[in-house]
């Protein structure tokens, strides 16, 4: 599904796909809920929803680790 979905959003590159991936999967383990809620987007609209919460998740990290 993730491919479909990068498809849709017109992402090509290798590697940023594999960034939007790994995007997914954090809100996949750690946003159950935000993640379900993606699924009422339009797949050309899931990889940055997936993006901003990746970043997020990453910035809510660095305060919590300090």
């Amino acid at each position: 599904m993730i491919g479909a979905e990068l498809d849709a959003a017109g992402l090509t590159d290798p590697r940023l796909r594999a960034a939007y991936q790994r995007c997914r999967e954090l809100n996949a383990r750690h946003g159950r809920t935000y993640y379900l809620a993606t699924k009422l987007l339009t797949r050309a609209q899931r990889p940055a929803v997936h993006a901003l919460y990746g970043f997020a998740r990453w910035a809510d990290d660095i305060v919590d680790d300090v």
